[in-house]
């Protein structure tokens, strides 16, 4: 699949490489070249990525026109930005992952917290208190809820558990244990839920889902590579907002194949490397149309659809140098 999102790459490096936490200026300059050199880029190639990261940079970051300087040849693009504003970041990658069921996955996570309360010693277990007890005795099971319902049994969804924001680090500690990745599928990769869980009063809890890898790369069998057009849509509430994409040749293909083979079973929308929305395929969707929901708000949801409106790159560009300084 094509890249669609290198600019976004582009502009977090600066970012991270900037160290900028707050609101804070700095000119930036990059240089980008072609992946790969296995197809022929003609200069009319290279002109049209450069619009398109010009459109990106305009419409999703509000940088201005006169801030960017793009030198274009045959081989590469140079881009300088100048008096670029670090609060204006964004990111969106998008991708959709097909699932496993909670029922499929409960069995592995049992197993890993059994192994986990083996390697407690006896020392951590007796210097346990009343209220820690049982998560000393249950390493991951004590802090990682399951989804059971009151009577037991496991609910349907690719949601295997939540936990305490505080507690996610530790999970993902302990599945990134090798003793641990031993018992799990190599397929499965576990992702968080962005926002709280929408039923915990406390908003202290979020979401751990079950994501299958299904592709030989490991990567999403699709992403936001194959939007052409999207726009936001307004439900009755304010808290109703959804976001409407309608897909390309590649992509109605690739997303019919994948409702078609996940009928009655979770695809995990994925933003940025978290869970927004799990829906159940009920039925094959052959249409290039589809609609996302995650909690968005009106102003990230306009956001997110100017960026997947900025169109898609020719080919695949990687950066080869970067420069950051601070105003």
């Amino acid at each position: 699949m094509k890249t669609n999102f290198i600019i976004v790459a582009i502009i977090i490096i600066a970012f991270l490489f900037g160290g900028c936490t707050t609101k804070e200026n700095f000119d930036f300059k990059v240089i980008v070249v072609p992946e790969s050199k296995s197809s022929v880029i003609t200069l009319n190639d290279m002109n049209t990525a450069a619009e398109i990261i010009s459109k990106r940079l305009n419409d999703s970051f509000g940088i201005l026109q006169a801030n960017m300087k793009l030198d274009v040849t045959e081989n590469q693009i140079s881009l300088t930005i100048s008096k670029a504003d670090t609060s204006k970041i964004a990111y969106a990658r998008l991708e959709f992952w097909e699932t496993y069921e909670n029922a499929e996955i409960m069995g592995y996570l049992s197993k890993a917290n059994n192994l986990l309360g083996e390697m407690k010693t006896v020392a951590d277990i007796k210097n346990a208190n009343t209220q820690d007890e049982f998560i000393a005795q249950n390493p991951l099971l004590g802090i990682l809820k399951p989804r059971v319902t009151t009577q037991g049994e496991l609910l349907p969804s690719c949601m295997i558990g939540l936990a305490s924001g505080k507690d996610t680090s530790i999970v993902n500690k302990y599945m990134q244990m090798p003793e641990i990745k031993t018992l799990l599928p190599r397929e499965l990769k576990l992702m968080w839920s962005r926002n709280p869980y929408k039923y915990d009063p406390s908003k202290t809890l979020y979401e751990l889902h079950a994501i299958k890898v299904t592709t030989q790369d490991g990567k999403a069998p699709l992403d936001g590579s194959v939007i052409i057009s999207a726009k936001p849509i307004k439900g009755p509430s304010k808290s109703d907002v959804k976001i409407d994409l309608t897909m390309n040749a590649e992509g109605i293909s690739t997303w019919t194949k994948i409702t078609r083979e996940n009928v009655n079973r979770c695809i995990a929308i994925v933003l940025n490397g978290y869970v927004r929305s799990y829906p159940r395929v009920m039925t094959e969707i052959s249409g290039g149309n589809t609609e996302i929901t995650g909690d968005f708000t009106v102003e990230e949801a306009n956001d997110l659809a100017s960026i997947f409106n900025s169109g898609s790159l020719p080919f695949e560009l990687k950066i080869v140098e970067e420069q950051i300084t601070k105003n």
